[in-house]
């Protein structure tokens, strides 16, 4: 009787390191992430067209965008925007949210960096947005 329950369980770990192959998931997964990058690009480039036309009307000149947003392979469709900006208290950070999870139709996170215990990690990977033009931009 205990070599019978061996043999079952050795029949299992065969069962499972079996691989079955899976091409019609496999296109169906690989179309959905590429769906996902398209919207990915799509929400940063309306994102940032957005902010450097309409952030400094709520009193905001600079900020970030990170998160999944600015990184291939991590959005999807549950995906929000974060933005980062220098501090609450100038401005009205919370209004240009609403407008902007309007216009890019996702929920959208306000992370003030001089609250924030990775604010030098949004500095070195995030996206940098500005209201300002700079001298490089006037030569082209």
């Amino acid at each position: 009787m205990v070599a019978n329950l061996d043999l079952e369980v050795d029949e299992l770990k065969a069962v499972e390191r079996t691989y079955f192959p899976t091409p019609v998931l496999d296109r169906q997964w690989a179309q959905q992430r590429e769906q996902w990058e398209r919207d990915r690009q799509t929400v940063l480039s309306a994102a940032q067209t957005w902010l450097i036309s309409h952030a400094e009307e709520f009193g905001i000149k600079q900020g970030y965008l990170f998160g999944s947003v600015i990184q291939a392979e991590r959005f999807s469709n549950q995906s929000d925007l974060d933005i980062a900006v220098d501090t609450l208290s100038v401005g009205d950070p919370f209004g240009l949210a609403s407008y902007l999870s309007l216009q890019v139709n996702r929920d959208v996170d306000v992370v003030p960096l001089d609250q924030c215990h990775f604010a030098d990690k949004i500095r070195q990977i995030g996206r940098p947005w500005s209201t300002t033009k700079s001298p490089d931009s006037e030569l082209s």
